[in-house]
């Protein structure tokens, strides 16, 4: 946990103090669909062909402890969404609305979902940061992470 933030464990989630702010993480709902969408789209991180409804509800039963969002007052003020394919881990849309940045949230996200895909058995994990997002990219270098070697190839198939 990032050293200005304090953690206390509940039976849904997780109430994390950080900089005098009360946030809860924990799982994403089928419901909050909508919302998700239109935070992605707030912080510039989507969405893409891959970000609909039907798919984050999909997701939001598949893996659900891989697709956690903060809350703060009711308000979803950020999103972190796992991966982990019995290889390695991944992580992918981490999100903090604009208003509730530098103040250790996108720690407190990455932190507990790097538990999350460690407790899965991750010993190696990939974080997407898209090169579009220069805040994003600074947050990744001022973590134990480094640019992989590997050079991305996506696909994308058109829609049926």
């Amino acid at each position: 946990m990032h050293e200005r933030c304090y953690a206390a464990t509940r039976a849904s989630s997780i109430a994390v103090q950080c900089q005098a702010m009360q946030f809860d993480i924990r799982v994403a709902r089928a419901d909050e669909a909508e919302a998700l969408l239109q935070l992605w789209r707030l912080t510039g991180s989507g969405p893409s062909v891959t970000d609909t409804p039907e798919h984050l509800r999909k997701l939001t039963h598949q893996a659900p402890d891989l697709f956690l969002v903060a809350e703060m007052e009711g308000r979803l003020v950020g999103s972190v969404l796992g991966g982990w394919d019995n290889w390695r881990g991944h992580i992918y849309r981490l999100a903090v609305h604009p208003d509730f940045r530098r103040r250790g949230l996108a720690r407190a996200l990455t932190a507990e979902i790097e538990k999350r895909l460690r407790d899965r058995g991750a010993k190696r994990i990939y974080a997407l940061a898209s090169t579009k997002q220069g805040m994003g990219v600074k947050f990744w270098d001022s973590l134990p992470y480094e640019k992989s070697k590997d050079i991305p190839y996506v696909r994308t198939f058109d829609p049926d």
